[in-house]
């Protein structure tokens, strides 16, 4: 007998799009075609959607012939359930609303026929034909929100959303429904929304926008590489599509002027702006950059005619909104003042909202509590707050301090609230996650009914995809699986035949993962189980092997070295697995050009050989300022360890020239093959990659960059003075800089690319001699 989709009977084009997932789906799975229709009284059929949308359903059940679906309507519950409409047999795919008869197909043929959902891809399994009986699935979601941020920096492709094409969104955003996510945000700029707001007073440029002065250094370049048109042609098109797949996004709204949302000086020019006080000049370095004052009503309008502009241009939604309210600024160094100050923007932001669109919900974002805020603050601001229209949106759950995080914010058990991961800054593309940590402030999230959602929140995309696992598994269903549970299933899942071997390497290198994070301090549990607080900051999570000479010279390594200690003595017990894991790696041998292998196994190998090249650094300095050894053994146990951080480098070079993900060129040649591009950029691109902010593993990088780097900064290591002198780089590293930014990239392309599995086995080797080395 032929089978049928029965489509809804609804001019909610989500279960339009329901209809074509699964037609697309059966297709695949099974090399037969299907078609979408009304009822012709014979094939057996495919039902999209519930008795709501759906007539032939709805009939069924006024017929007494199916009783309840049992889901909530109007939520993310969904049911696939099978049944015999007299001598046809019939599956129905009913969702609360929309999107949830999408999760239901694509669990159904997860669950049945075996496919699986990635972001760079999905695993389709081969059936003749499709199970229609006894199928009964139904799941509820714990959280409202489920979803993840994607934000403005720029450098890989990969990583980058800003760099994405219009079909790279389209498998992201089908990507997030097959994960059963329901919610995403934008914070890659703001297009051409001053053109569409403001089109008397800031034109489109003839063709590409070129910043110059202070704003041209490092990722505040904000240069057009498509031209402001095509951009915003884009957004419009991402966001229609997301609405056509139901997903929710909110709006940015009220004091929005931030680094990568800058003023354009065509309207500083002609509107003269009053800016608000700010005793800390972060981005003020220019007018662009500084907010103007909230306080008076013109500016305040202007902020939420932009607002307004971005409802009404591209996001035709009023459901949310989300503020960052004064983020990352000082307004005054008196405590009091500046919270007041602070609590006025965020009342007035709330005010404006509300007055505008009285049934949407405003997001306060989080990360400004963590550093600026003391927890009494969040306190008296959250008690000030409507519960039934706000909602504080935090991603910063794993930091390891205790005081600046939701469990004393006055959210837990009285006031809406996200848990969120944020895991990593733009250039900590690294595999990381202290998802022991996590667990333990999940468990409170789980049992809150206050707690609306689970949110992921990191700078930048698709750097770690064990972290994508557990934030969908988390979402849905907390605490369920542990970790290892979650890594062992998607291993199962992506890897068919090699699995077990996969599985076998993932979980050996787990607890190593584990060491990383982007938390800042680091605690020492000592034998009478108290803690003790080694420091941290900014270099003790992240890759200093990509910024050595800026770090060595502004002395930011104080902390930083003992943290790095603790996790290397740490590491120590690990170092037969992790050779274990290089070493079955490298077995795999040809089978390494499968995508999913080749990815995973580089993306496991560059956070080994990045880890030990972090090692190395902080055992060198170590070294140069110990007491009561003699200045030649310090000097022969410097070069030692600067011959192996070379080597390391040289390997770290051949690996990362393997996977396009980690080229600068490709991803240039990416942008350009998309729409007209600024024939400038590749000029913007080197700068947005390389600063001492977002620098991050890239095949040109190490070859022009990172190789010199090394030499100059271990001969100061081993000959510069050790009496606390700083050291001053400036002379050799601006000939480096000079020669990076005149070389194209294209020249710099390695001429032959070696085997992933030999470079492994190598790294391998490598790894298992340095035991000796860090042992010493």
């Amino acid at each position: 007998m032929s089978i049928l989709i029965l489509k809804a009977n609804t001019d909610i084009v989500t279960y339009e799009e329901a209809a074509n997932a699964f037609k697309n789906m059966y297709e695949s799975v099974t090399g037969n075609t299907i078609e979408i229709g009304d009822d012709d009284g014979k094939s057996d059929l495919i039902i999209i959607g519930s008795d709501s949308v759906n007539d032939f359903v709805m009939n069924e059940v006024v017929n007494l012939r199916i009783d309840s679906l049992g889901i909530r309507y109007g939520t993310d519950d969904y049911c696939v359930r099978s049944y015999n409409a007299g001598d046809r047999k019939a599956l129905i795919f009913a969702g609360g609303r929309g999107r949830s008869t999408l999760y239901a197909l694509y669990h159904y043929f997860e669950k049945y026929l075996n496919c699986h959902y990635f972001w760079d891809g999905d695993v389709i399994c081969h059936s003749d034909t499709i199970p229609m009986d006894n199928i009964l699935l139904k799941e509820t979601p714990r959280f409202d929100y489920r979803g993840l941020r994607y934000f403005a920096h720029r450098g890989l492709k990969r990583f980058q959303a800003e760099h994405w094409s219009f079909e790279d969104w389209k498998q992201e955003l089908d990507w997030m429904v097959k994960k059963r996510l329901n919610f995403f945000m934008l914070r890659i700029g703001m297009d051409d929304v001053w053109q569409r707001a403001f089109p008397d007073i800031v034109p489109y440029p003839e063709k590409f926008r070129t910043i110059e002065g202070v704003d041209a250094n490092g990722f505040n370049d904000r240069s057009d590489f498509w031209t402001l048109k095509y951009r915003g042609q884009l957004r419009e098109r991402v966001l229609a599509y997301a609405r056509r797949l139901d997903l929710m996004y909110p709006t940015d709204c009220g004091t929005m002027t931030h680094w990568y949302s800058r003023t354009p000086i065509e309207f500083l020019d002609k509107k003269k702006p009053e800016f608000a006080h700010q005793d800390g000049k972060r981005y003020c370095e220019s007018d662009t950059g500084r907010v103007w004052d909230y306080m008076k009503k013109e500016n305040m309008d202007n902020y939420m005619h932009l607002t307004d502009t971005m409802v009404e241009e591209y996001e035709k939604s009023t459901e949310l909104f989300h503020t960052i309210g004064l983020g990352e600024r000082t307004m005054y160094h008196d405590s009091q003042k500046n919270t007041a100050v602070k609590l006025i923007a965020y009342r007035r932001i709330a005010e404006n909202i509300r007055k505008r669109y009285p049934s949407s919900k405003l997001m306060l974002a989080s990360w400004d509590f963590i550093s600026w805020w003391k927890p009494e603050d969040v306190q008296k601001l959250v008690k000030e707050l409507d519960p039934e229209r706000t909602i504080i949106l935090d991603y910063t759950s794993e930091i390891n301090e205790p005081n600046p995080c939701f469990e004393n914010w006055g959210v837990v058990g009285k006031f809406p609230w996200i848990f969120g991961l944020f895991h990593a800054f733009e250039s900590e593309s690294e595999l990381r996650g202290p998802y022991d940590h996590s667990d333990k402030r999940l468990k409170i999230a789980a049992t809150d009914e206050f707690c609306k959602g689970m949110i992921f929140w990191p700078e930048l995309s698709h750097s770690d995809p064990i972290v994508l696992e557990y934030l969908a598994e988390n979402s849905w269903s907390p605490l369920k699986k542990t970790v290892e549970e979650i890594t062992a299933e998607f291993c199962k899942n992506r890897y068919g035949n090699k699995y077990k071997h996969m599985n076998e390497c993932w979980q050996k290198l787990l607890p190593f993962i584990k060491l990383g994070d982007w938390s800042g301090s680091c605690y020492k549990k000592e034998d009478n189980g108290d803690y003790v607080k080694l420091g941290g900051g900014w270099y003790a999570h992240k890759d200093i092997w990509t910024n050595l000479t800026y770090f060595l010279a502004n002395r930011e390594y104080g902390n930083v070295v003992d943290h790095l200690l603790y996790k290397l003595s740490l590491t120590k017990p690990l170092m037969q697995d992790i050779v274990s894991v290089l070493k079955n790696l490298s077995m795999l041998g040809n089978d390494l050009n499968d995508q999913f292998l080749m990815r995973d196994s580089v993306d496991m190998t560059r956070t080994i050989l990045g880890r030990f090249m972090n090692y190395l650094i902080v055992l060198a300095i170590s070294e140069k300022y110990s007491e009561g050894k003699e200045e030649a053994d310090k000097i022969i146990r410097i070069e030692e360890l600067k011959k192996w951080y070379m080597y390391l480098m040289d390997m770290m070079g051949d690996l990362l020239s393997v996977n396009d993900d980690f080229s600068i060129y490709e991803t240039l040649l990416h942008i350009q093959s998309v729409s007209e591009t600024n024939p400038n950029f590749e000029t913007t691109l080197k700068r947005n990659i390389y600063n001492n902010y977002c620098t991050q593993p890239a095949y040109e990088m190490v070859s022009c960059i990172f190789k010199e780097e090394g030499d100059i900064a271990f001969d100061w290591l081993c000959y510069g003075p050790s009496d606390g002198t700083k050291p001053d780089f400036t002379d050799p590293m601006t000939m480096v800089d000079e020669t990076f930014m005149k070389t194209p990239l294209k020249d710099m392309k390695p001429e032959k690319t070696p085997a992933l599995f030999e470079i492994i086995s190598k790294v391998a080797n490598a790894i298992e001699d340095l035991q000796k080395v860090i042992c010493k």
